[in-house]
């Protein structure tokens, strides 16, 4: 079976995921009891199965290394935070996050089969382990860093909200400000630690394969711009300094920043070039 095709089905899985979750919000009021996990789960298992699936037809894993494209990349990044979130909503229930979250991971899943130059091979090709467990470290801070920024961007909603007195059906389907911010301030530091060993896994591999380190580039630049924001953050948060909205902005902006990082360059050198 063709790649594209499984893409394809795994996106309208996740559609269908999002359609759930979104009847229940606006048909129940929002009530985080009263929303039942497990058809979400079942939905999201089945599109994650077929997302592995369609990268697993793209060759990706040889006895070589690892033959990433901009495709598996965007895909392999899709697995991880529909992974980390099924994991969530098990343990923890639904709490409003999939409202903004899954209809966000339908879109690259569509995209993946007409992205620009996705599928040449050797876009990223790993040679040694250290290489490969660079790259898997990096697209797990990537998941971890996105589940934050939606966080980020409910607190944002939900503040407003509650400033101008407008308590809509969505907004009553979001978690209390406690919980969201709690599991954002988790998230950003758990994103914290791994960006870091991303950096070090990857200049260690640098001085390894090729004796010198190449800090110069847009990639472990934006990452490095990215991780001291987010250690900012983290001391100005545990001082008490920043307001909410600064916090919630600060964390959207460290995450466009590693997106631009992993993918944006890429994407952009592939629609010029």
């Amino acid at each position: 079976m063709n790649s594209s095709i499984l893409f394809l089905a795994a996106g309208l899985t996740t559609l269908a995921a999002s359609f759930v979750i979104w009847r229940d919000a606006l048909h129940r009021r929002g009530v985080p009891g009263l929303q039942s996990a497990n058809p979400i789960t079942a939905f999201l298992a089945v599109a994650i199965g077929l997302n592995i699936w369609a990268i697993h037809l793209m060759d990706s894993f040889t006895a070589n290394g690892i033959n990433f494209t901009l495709a598996t990349g965007v895909a392999v990044a899709t697995v991880l935070v529909q992974g980390i979130y099924m994991v969530g909503i098990m343990r923890h229930g639904i709490r409003g996050l999939g409202l903004f979250l899954l209809p966000a991971t339908v879109l690259p899943l569509l995209l993946i089969p007409i992205l620009p130059e996705a599928h040449t091979p050797n876009w990223v090709h790993t040679s040694s382990p250290l290489e490969t467990g660079h790259l898997l470290i990096s697209l797990l801070a990537y998941a971890v860093l996105t589940l934050a920024a939606f966080h980020a961007l409910m607190q944002i909603m939900l503040d407003r909200a509650l400033k101008k007195k407008r308590l809509t059906t969505l907004i009553q389907a979001l978690p209390s400000l406690f919980d969201i911010e709690r599991h954002m301030m988790a998230q950003v530091k758990i994103a914290t630690v791994l960006i870091a060993l991303s950096v070090l896994s990857g200049l260690s591999w640098q001085w390894v394969e090729y004796q010198h380190f190449a800090i110069l580039n847009h990639k472990v630049l934006l990452a490095l711009f990215s991780l001291g924001i987010l250690i900012l953050l983290l001391i100005k948060r545990h001082r008490s300094d920043w307001p909410t909205r600064i916090v919630s902005r600060t964390v959207i902006g460290a995450y466009l920043l590693l997106m631009l990082a992993y993918f944006g360059v890429n994407l952009i050198k592939s629609w010029i070039y």
